[in-house]
């Protein structure tokens, strides 16, 4: 089957959309008539070529912007990755064949690509682990690859719908740390890049919903003691980086859990949960006085750096950003920067994904252990 990412995917629906509305023009008048028989046809041309064209841009869209893996993810399909998945007890430490077999970018990082079970989550699904330039070398010069000091951990988050690998394409969040170590402006990155919808055809908004999925765990300590055993990150904070709900991710996730981060970055993020047809009323109830930010910051000491990158004409994350910052601004360390006429989609947030990785380097050279000379 024809993969929904790949590119001859789109060409043929929109060979077939092409054929099919020029089959209809040359064709039509054998249809002419007013029996059934001739109405139903003209009918089901005319619904043909639109479901088609309909099918073509919406291929076009998920390629630009990276919505849906598979078409398993598109149609909420369990793809069963509990089967193939890694279990904590059998997730061995990186090798030199680990490193051997990672996809290498163009710029010099590894990309590893593993599908694990959490240990405290249970939830079975993919994460990338990607090290920049300087680590990779480090990792390719020896036969028992290890890690140094000098180090950040960044946990990428994407949106809904949409794939981790977003991260690594259409955003080129990879390709943006490769150049920014190149120029010294950020230190040596690992980045996690898990993926946040876990639960097929339900937005979970990064939480730990009771009878559904604990995400919320997976993202956090799973991520931590997946990123420990197989790379051997010490126990030094992270930053969180997400955009739109992967920005309300990073957000949350970084001032819940601020014994784990103490940066968060967040693009056309909210700062409450947005919640999908699939949870109810009471769920929506209990799950938003759990989750509630404001309530959140302002009755704990917060160590945390948040850093907000918004757009005024993104008027629902504009307004959620709002109401936050005037309950809350002042019992936290926040950072503002203007998206100017930016709308809510990926090619918006692109310029920005450097705006966000070169604060987090200021703070990250000030705070890591050594620095880049």
């Amino acid at each position: 089957m024809l993969g929904i990412l790949a590119l001859s995917t789109e060409i043929t629906f929109w060979t077939l959309t092409l054929l099919t509305f020029l089959g209809a023009v040359i064709y039509w008048h054998h249809f002419a008539g007013t029996t059934f028989t001739k109405v139903f046809g003209r009918v089901s041309i005319l619904i043909l070529v639109q479901i088609l064209a309909i099918a073509s841009i919406g291929l076009t869209l998920n390629r630009s912007n990276d919505f849906f893996a598979t078409w398993g993810d598109l149609f909420g399909i369990n793809n069963n990755l509990a089967k193939v998945a890694i279990s904590p007890a059998n997730l061995s430490s990186i090798s030199a064949a680990d490193v051997k077999a990672a996809e290498h970018t163009k710029g010099g990082s590894l990309i590893f690509r593993r599908v694990i079970t959490g240990e405290k989550s249970g939830v079975s699904d993919y994460v990338y682990l990607v090290t920049s330039p300087s680590i990779s070398r480090e990792l390719e010069s020896t036969v028992s690859p290890s890690i140094g000091s000098n180090y950040k951990v960044v946990e990428f988050l994407h949106g809904y719908p949409g794939v981790p690998q977003t991260w690594i394409g259409t955003m080129d969040g990879i390709a943006t740390i490769e150049r920014l170590e190149a120029s010294k402006k950020i230190i040596p990155t690992i980045s996690i890049i898990p993926s946040i919808n876990v639960v097929r055809g339900l937005d979970t908004e990064c939480l730990n919903i009771p009878g559904t999925s604990d995400v919320e765990t997976w993202l956090t300590s799973d991520m931590k003691a997946f990123a420990q055993k197989f790379i051997g990150v010490d126990d030094r904070k992270w930053a969180t980086f997400g955009y739109s709900t992967g920005g309300w991710c990073a957000t949350m996730l970084g001032l819940r859990h601020q014994d784990q981060y103490d940066q968060a970055i967040s693009i056309a993020g909210y700062f409450e949960p947005s919640f999908s047809a699939g949870i109810n009323q009471r769920e929506r109830k209990i799950l938003s006085a759990e989750y509630d930010l404001s309530k959140i910051t302002n009755s704990q000491p917060n160590n945390l750096k948040l850093l907000v990158i918004y757009s005024k004409r993104d008027r629902y994350s504009f307004n959620s950003m709002n109401l936050y910052l005037a309950t809350s601004g002042t019992f936290i360390d926040v950072k503002l920067v203007e998206m100017p006429n930016a709308g809510h989609n990926t090619k918006s947030w692109k310029p920005f994904v450097s705006t966000g990785l070169e604060w987090l380097g200021v703070n990250a050279i000030q705070s890591a252990s050594g620095s880049l000379k």
